[in-house]
């Protein structure tokens, strides 16, 4: 093959003159050898980036380099979610500066929230749960999320003045739980929210009318909140 004036027996590059440039005419010009070594490395270059035609096809079957492994994504029908929020499924009292939100974590009612909503609140119930019953001896304690706010700097609060009423009975918490580090100190901010998770005893039922209770003042509203909550349920067939 030749290229560019150079061919396999080595002739010399020409200049206006004629003559070769080796001297005596010896073996293959310098410049000559110089051009080909480039052209050999320029080449090879080309083939490890990819130059087409240059790689290699792989075989059939063979993978040509490593494939990370596709993510699996649970597919959710949107008409088999639930859409409540939160606060469609939680009951709300104010105790003069003290705002109180009461959360059922049951399965049935976390069943008609919206999926966000529904995933962060069974994960609060399984870590809260073994660990309330183990404390309260109840194998299946009914689990509230419990959030307390103020607009009153440091407003106090009993946390077991928190009760439930149910089929006429009166029920205090079995056991709370924290979430919240400034739960101990009984008296709230107002630049946050304090959490816990609280703990009754398995008689209560949920399903029937519910009252929310604070030193004096209740809240009755649960029974409209079951009437949302089934009406989802029977829509997205549960």
């Amino acid at each position: 093959m030749s290229w560019m004036g150079c061919s396999n027996g080595g002739p010399t590059r020409r200049g206006l003159s004629g003559r070769g440039d080796s001297p005596g005419g010896r073996g293959p010009g310098l410049a000559c050898g110089l051009l080909r070594a480039r052209w050999r490395v320029a080449v090879a270059a080309m083939v490890v980036a990819g130059w087409p035609g240059c790689a290699p096809a792989p075989a059939p079957g063979a993978v040509g380099g490593p494939v990370a492994e596709p993510r699996r994504v649970e597919e959710v029908d949107p008409a088999r979610a639930g859409t409540l929020t939160q606060a469609q499924i939680s009951v709300r009292l104010a105790a003069r500066a003290l705002r109180i939100e009461v959360t059922p974590l049951a399965d049935w009612v976390l069943e008609a929230a919206a999926p966000d909503t529904r995933d962060r609140l069974v994960r609060i119930a399984e870590a809260h749960g073994i660990e309330l019953a183990r404390r309260t001896g109840v194998p299946e304690p009914v689990l509230f999320l419990v959030s307390l706010s103020t607009r009153s700097q440091g407003t106090p609060f009993q946390p077991d003045d928190l009760h439930m009423l149910s089929r006429g009975l009166r029920q205090r918490p079995l056991a709370i739980r924290p979430i919240t580090p400034g739960w101990g100190r009984g008296r709230l901010s107002v630049q946050t929210s304090e959490i816990a998770v609280y703990a009754y005893d398995s008689g209560l039922d949920l399903k029937r009318e519910l009252t929310v209770a604070y030193q004096g003042v209740e809240d009755s509203s649960w029974a409209r909140r079951v009437v949302a909550i089934e009406a989802e349920r029977g829509r997205i067939g549960r």
